[in-house]
């Protein structure tokens, strides 16, 4: 066995360790942090080099897409049907404010104003690096580290301000409410939503659709409830393999980061990510004056950052894991096919200008 599988292997049981550890001293996302310290020991204070495959990450992301399109039932989506206006103006409330402080950002951290703005959408970290790469006068190293070290701040500050609103990691009541897919489901059945899973990420893989690990099982799952009307869920040990496979891959992701940012970077990194965060809690409190909902259901669905990361917190406050999620789903296609074309005619033509 080479080093880099005794490295997954003990990282592996670092995590697990770890979580069982966080978990009995009642820390939010035990299961999630455990395995991020135990990736941060293992590379920073063992000084060992991890290679974590991406397969296992994708994994990770592919049972999350299933639980949480099992939460799409015919009445969830009912109900969700009469927030369509809600939806589109938290998300454009959202990308109004990442603006706003990429303006501040800009000036912090000196760079250009193309740098700023593609550091600045949230949710859409694959199209805005892409778009850095094209473009020369984006800084294609900031512009990175701006969009993945978000996942940071979301892991670190969103679980602190959803457990004070939410159910407290008490294991979940969406995911225990619901008897398992495996009693609900045959067998046959189950190959058939693994059959239309595949087919269906194999489709979103070649149009280049972003996260297609979790919007396929989440549209495969969420037309067998409409189809069949069956109501199920994933037992809780299946959401927590998940979230160590998906938790290490950040760990790893958060330790080869620290190494490439400046003091300045990390000062105006933070502050824009931290800005983000809070101005999407401030809006929760504005959208409450005129809506009737949960407050940590309004603060996940309006929160930056990965929706992964964002459905884990979900699941372990208690949250309304189909609403965060539409909110979600509905912000990343809207930034794909609006918000990011139009970004990238706007700086086509100021490339043009300056040129002239």
């Amino acid at each position: 066995m080479n080093s880099n599988k005794w490295n997954i292997l003990l990282v592996s049981v670092l995590a697990i360790v770890l979580g069982f550890f966080l978990d009995k001293i009642h820390m939010i996302l035990p299961w999630m942090f455990g395995p991020i310290f135990a990736s941060l020991i293992v590379i920073k204070f063992m000084k060992r080099k991890i290679i974590w495959p991406t397969w296992l990450g994708n994994l990770g992301l592919l049972i999350l897409g299933v639980q949480m399109g099992s939460t799409f039932t015919p009445v969830v989506l009912n109900d969700i049907k009469g927030e369509w206006l809600q939806i589109v103006l938290m998300s454009v409330f959202i990308l109004l404010i990442a603006l706003l402080i990429s303006i501040v950002f800009k000036k912090i951290a000196n760079v250009t104003f193309e740098t700023a703005l593609l550091s600045a959408i949230p949710g859409a970290l694959s199209q805005m690096v892409v778009m850095a790469e094209e473009n020369k006068k984006a800084d294609l190293l900031v512009v990175t580290l701006t969009q993945t070290s978000r996942i940071m701040f979301v892991v670190i500050l969103v679980p602190i301000i959803s457990s004070i609103y939410g159910s407290n990691g008490e294991q979940s009541g969406h995911v225990a409410q619901e008897p398992s897919i495996f009693n609900v489901l045959s067998i046959p059945e189950l190959f058939i939503i693994l059959i239309g899973i595949a087919v269906t990420f194999l489709i979103f893989y070649k149009f280049r659709f972003p996260v297609p690990y979790l919007l396929s099982p989440i549209l495969v799952m969420l037309t067998w409830n409409l189809l069949t009307g069956q109501v199920f869920t994933l037992d809780y040990q299946y959401i927590i393999i998940a979230q160590i496979l998906f938790g290490i891959r950040i760990g790893v992701q958060i330790a080869d980061l620290i190494d490439n940012i400046t003091k300045k970077t990390i000062f105006a990194i933070a502050f824009q990510n931290i800005m983000l965060i809070i101005g999407a809690f401030l809006l929760v409190f504005l959208f409450q004056l005129f809506i009737n909902e949960n407050i940590n259901d309004l603060f996940l669905s309006a929160a930056p950052g990965g929706m992964a990361q964002i459905i884990v917190v979900a699941l372990e406050t208690g949250g309304d894991v189909a609403m965060i999620s539409s909110y979600h789903i509905f912000r990343i296609f809207f930034i794909l096919l609006i918000v990011a074309p139009l970004i990238k005619v706007f700086l086509t033509k100021q490339s043009k200008n300056y040129k002239n």
